[in-house]
């Protein structure tokens, strides 16, 4: 432990290998439920870190103020604001007009590398204090020999957990969608796991393993007057206005069960496809490249629109985008809810994102689709960007130091070189760990882990997912044995039960099909044109409304894009990227929305014949800021370089022969407009509901 308290004061990152060894990262339900004592523990070592008033004695060298540079508070500022100086690093400065471009590594390849050790940092910080826990648990003379042993070995366990997507917590949900009275049912429910949801967890407490009802540390991160100044408030780009906005960190405008049950709707909604995204960059194909997979961000300046046409017949999807849309779906979306008027939360603004808990365990998740893709594309990594931008491999990844700590700027930091292998810094992930897989290995079992959730043909119903992917019945979770006072007891969820699952099946057709049709709608813009984040809505059929949450919620919304951008006034990175008319692009695949088209009977088939027509009629799009304001697209196309094109990817199903296939649709975009150039502008009085796009 002498290497790591040093590296705590020098606030270096040095890992936990040469502490503790190697060990698995746990999907965080898995984590809590089979390993009780290590969470115990981390729960703790959580709200220890986050400077909360607790009921026992905390060692010297172990009690935290926010002002400690290795702070839960500190470490959260690194991503954004406060825009002081993490630790007076001035090798990249985040003040306004500084020649430095700040911390920020958005929009470029370094984007999964910068993280790796930033998730590290707070590992490690965290691993110190649970270790320092589990030694107050064994200084205790209220527990046995044998318990305190357990929590030494719980503590050498400890790993930051993750967050899987696309694993099922639930049986059976209901959402929006395309099918009588505008509902479609799922055998399953993809809710984000109920320990960010519930206000108060069970926790064993010093010294003597009381279980007892606590403030729940992944809840919420709670501020206080003086963490952030009203300047930074207003740079931040989150609606002020929202009560308690300045106390507490929000997703979907609140943490009340109603903003639960919004959030939870658009993970479901959005699920299908996202995953699909995903299997397909762990998948072989054009995103072994490096440079396809890392970053939504477009490495070439100065644009023209032909150009910007032939960025869109390449890999428009990302690890990033995946991210970025993941951020925006657990934050939220601007207008009203039923009967409240809801906004959005932190997790959907770049400079706080970090102050919510669930962004350390959502990157755990991004970081872990990385290590997989590493693992199934050895050999691939920033010899692939282009020449000029091949140096970025040796970039310091800026604040985060090595250990031993030198002065010397230029061998200071962690580089994406020194950062590629997630055994240097002590942990890899349960797919991987422990495991001689071969390629092809890793990718079958990722594809069985997954696959089966995702439908290919029409009239086509979900399989049945492996043992280890069933939903965990968390009811005997140590956290969740609640007691009648506890303020949870009454909204913790208990797994529903199992509904007989219809197993994929492919309906008998005049010809069976041998091939599938996967359709995308891609888009390339300028990262800072609204000068902060917003996001593209996607939806194919009618659109009412005149705001995110409500387009979100119509049976034909199918996505996203997220550009998660922080304003130039509280990131100068971004303030560089707007100069440079940075351009980002992305992919919403559209294939789940158009496959329940055509089972409801309006659309004939998957076939482009098909598809291409029924898109010029019912494809829609809108555009709202991070604050709320709807933003004509025309706008953005006129003067921020949107541009959208439909892709299909056409593949040979399971068992049959051939090769995959990719067709551009750009004239169906091109319709649209022209179909619709004399309408209203949206937002407008008449362009909410159909509107000119």
């Amino acid at each position: 432990m002498d290497i790591l308290d040093q590296a705590h004061d020098q606030g270096a990152v040095v890992g936990l290998r040469d502490v503790a060894g190697v060990a698995p990262r746990l999907d965080i339900d898995v984590l809590l439920l089979k390993h009780p004592d290590t969470f115990n523990l981390l729960l703790i070592a959580l709200m220890e870190l986050k400077a909360e008033a607790l009921p026992w004695k905390i060692d010297d060298g172990f009690k935290v103020d926010k002002a400690n540079k290795m702070s839960y508070f500190q470490l959260a500022g690194i991503h954004g604001l406060p825009r002081a100086k993490w630790d007076g690093e001035a090798a990249a400065g985040k003040l306004p007009n500084s020649e430095d471009p700040g911390y920020c590594a958005h929009g470029l390849p370094t984007f999964p590398t910068w993280h790796r050790p930033y998730l590290a940092m707070l590992e490690q910080t965290l691993f110190r204090q649970v270790a320092n826990v589990a030694k107050r648990f064994g200084d205790s003379d209220k527990l046995s020999a044998t318990r305190k042993q357990d929590y030494v070995e719980a503590a050498k366990q400890f790993r930051l957990p993750y967050w899987d997507y696309y694993r099922p917590r639930d049986y059976k949900v209901t959402m929006p969608g395309v099918f009588q009275d505008h509902k479609t049912t799922s055998p399953y429910d993809y809710h984000m796991p109920q320990i960010f949801t519930l206000q108060d967890v069970m926790v064993k407490t010093l010294p003597d393993e009381q279980l007892i009802a606590m403030t729940n540390p992944f809840f919420q991160y709670r501020f206080v007057d003086g963490d952030l100044t009203e300047e930074e408030w207003t740079a931040s780009k989150i609606d002020v206005a929202i009560p308690t906005v300045k106390e507490q960190t929000l997703r979907h405008g609140g943490n009340d069960e109603k903003a639960v049950e919004t959030m939870n709707q658009a993970l479901n909604m959005i699920r299908e496809d996202e995953m699909r995204s995903c299997l397909v960059m762990i998948e072989r194909g054009e995103y072994s490249n490096y440079r396809n997979f890392s970053t939504n961000g477009v490495m070439i300046q100065g644009q023209n629109p032909d150009n910007l046409s032939e960025i869109l017949k390449k890999n428009t999807g990302s690890l990033e985008g995946l991210h970025n849309n993941y951020h925006v779906y657990i934050g939220g979306f601007t207008g009203p809810r039923k009967s409240m008027k809801t906004r959005i939360g932190h997790m959907t603004c770049v400079p706080i994102a970090a102050f919510d808990p669930v962004f350390w365990i959502h990157h755990c998740q991004i970081d872990r689709i990385l290590a997989i893709w590493q693992a199934v594309n050895d050999g691939h990594w920033f010899e692939e960007l282009d020449e000029q931008d091949r140096w970025l491999v040796h970039d310091g990844l800026v604040p985060f130091r090595k250990y031993p700590l030198v002065s010397d700027p230029k061998k200071r930091f962690w580089t994406s070189d020194l950062a590629r292998k997630t055994e240097d810094f002590g942990y890899e992930y349960a797919d991987l760990y422990g495991k001689d897989q071969s390629v092809e290995q890793i990718r079958e079992t990722f594809a069985k882990n997954y696959g089966w959730s995702r439908r290919l043909t029409p009239f086509q119903h979900f399989g049945k997912p492996p043992p280890e992917m069933e939903p965990l019945d968390l009811s005997e979770a140590q956290v969740f044995q609640y007691t009648s006072s506890a303020k949870s007891a009454t909204q913790f969820r208990r797994l529903h039960p199992r509904a007989e699952i219809q197993l994929m099946r492919q309906e008998t057709l005049a010809a069976k099909p041998t091939v599938s049709h996967e359709w995308y709608i891609d888009d390339v813009v300028e990262r800072m044109a609204m000068n902060g984040a917003f996001t593209i809505f996607y939806i194919i059929g009618d659109v009412t409304g005149h705001s995110g949450q409500e387009w979100s919620e119509l049976p034909g919304f199918f996505g996203v894009t997220h550009v998660f951008a922080a304003p130039k006034e509280a990131c100068d990175h971004c303030g560089k990227q707007e100069e440079q008319a940075h351009l980002v692009t992305s992919t919403s695949a559209m294939t789940s929305l158009l496959l329940d088209y055509v089972e409801v009977g309006r659309l004939p088939s998957m076939q482009p014949a098909d598809v291409a027509p029924f898109l010029v009629q019912h494809l829609k799009w809108r555009v709202q800021t991070a604050l709320g304001e709807v933003v004509d697209p025309r706008t953005l196309t006129a003067t921020h370089s949107l541009k959208l094109s439909i892709s299909c990817k056409t593949s040979p199903l399971p068992g049959e022969t051939g090769s995959v296939a990719y067709a551009f649709y750009p004239d169906v975009i091109a319709q649209i407009i022209a179909n619709a150039s004399d309408g209203p502008a949206v937002g407008t009085e008449g362009g909410g509901a159909g509107g000119w796009l």
